[in-house]
């Protein structure tokens, strides 16, 4: 596989610590949690200070510092100071090692070591480790051929996306922007109840209703991929690349009931998962959603702990990158995006139009597309050139 310049960025996240925070065994978790997982290699760890007005800069400069493929690491902790007991652990990892899953196993792990090593020598290291369970892996995976037939009627050409502003679709990585919106706890509660209603989750929703606004806007057949999780019981706990980007293909009608389309999305994602183990080559369709379900924060012995899940890297992928992080209580959404082919302006149009259909369907889940879109987004005025 050949990089481009933005390929070399890797997968950010940011720790924080206030408290008596024993900097020496933080340290010595960060070099463990590398030995415990050797698919990060060798792993860098450094210390510095900084203050708090420039923390911000130091940690958007170490998101975006490209790691040498050839040479390494492929990882690296970096352990800011920004005043008395305030401590911020910057960890960033190539893709090729690294997923957004993982970040939850990080975390785990390096609290877990943490403990052992600050806590008094009478202490038991805590268990946070979720058992396995079968239910990662849905009932009748199919990893031969039948998985090679499944994909490859899905190999076509992904249509080309409508979206209002944009001038072109960038083919890869590029430098990118991201717009960012929170669905607090009365907005997530009213999608959770509706995706009850629809017999969906809140995934399902979330999909259906972004194809629904790409219809609305003039999309004629699905340009997305979709990030899905490849691990199974037995790499649950690993750190490691363990993602596909795989294309999808449900697309609604102009004309289509919105729970007839989250049947279809529905249906498909089942049959999707019965292939997630043997995936096809990477989608490259130009929108692109991604969505995890993140763990809570572990505690860390003695200090509060905080974590920023979605550093920015200064990247963005094909014409659209929507990412939704899930925390029960929230939603968080980034839209990613190239400058060079949508302007900032016009991509938080695009949030504030996915917003407004998000609060449209709890109101009338059982509607038309047409009437959903209607009422909560205009139709784009420009198509790409």
């Amino acid at each position: 596989m050949s990089y481009g310049p933005f390929d070399l960025r890797g997968i950010p996240l940011a720790l924080h610590l206030n408290g008596p925070v024993d900097v020496p065994a933080l340290l010595g978790a960060c070099a463990a949690v590398g030995r415990l997982h050797p698919v990060l290699g060798r792993v860098r760890v450094t210390r510095t200070e900084t203050t708090p007005e420039r923390y911000p800069g130091l940690a958007e400069a170490e998101a975006a510092r490209p790691f040498d493929l050839d040479r390494g690491p492929l990882a690296r902790f970096t352990l800011v100071t920004v005043g008395p007991g305030r401590v911020r652990l910057l960890f960033v990892a190539h893709p090729a090692v690294f997923d957004a899953a993982s970040k939850d196993v990080l975390l785990r792990e390096l609290a877990d070591v943490y403990f052992s090593q600050a806590a008094p020598p009478c202490a038991a290291v805590p268990s946070r480790r979720p058992a396995p369970s079968r239910a990662d892996v849905p009932s009748g995976t199919d990893a031969s051929g039948d998985a090679e037939a499944f994909w490859a009627e899905r190999d076509r050409e992904p249509a080309e996306p409508v979206l209002p502003g944009l001038r072109a679709v960038p083919d890869g990585t590029g430098p990118g922007e991201i717009v960012e919106m929170v669905l607090g706890a009365a907005e997530s509660g009213a999608l959770t109840e509706a995706a009850a209603t629809l017999g969906a989750t809140r995934f399902e929703l979330l999909l259906a209703a972004l194809g629904a606004l790409l219809r609305h806007y003039g999309t004629a057949a699905s340009p997305l991929a979709l990030d899905l999780g490849t691990r199974t019981p037995r790499t649950r706990e690993r750190i490691g690349p363990f993602t596909a980007r795989v294309p999808f293909v449900p697309h609604p009608g102009p004309e289509e009931e919105f729970p007839a389309h989250v049947r279809a999305v529905r249906a498909e994602l089942r049959a999707m998962y019965r292939f997630r183990h043997a995936p096809p080559e990477p989608s490259r369709a130009p929108v692109l959603l991604s969505y995890r379900r993140r763990a809570e924060v572990p505690e860390f012995a003695g200090v509060a702990a905080g974590v920023e899940w979605t550093v920015f890297n200064g990247t963005s992928r094909g014409a659209l990158h929507v990412q939704a992080v899930d925390a029960g209580r929230s939603l968080t959404l980034g839209l990613r995006f190239n400058p060079a082919a949508i302007d900032r302006e016009d991509v938080s149009g695009i949030a504030g139009d996915l917003r407004a259909l998000l609060r449209a369907v709890p109101a009338a889940p059982r509607s038309r597309i047409a009437d959903l879109t209607r009422t909560s987004a205009p139709v784009a005025e420009s198509v790409p050139g």
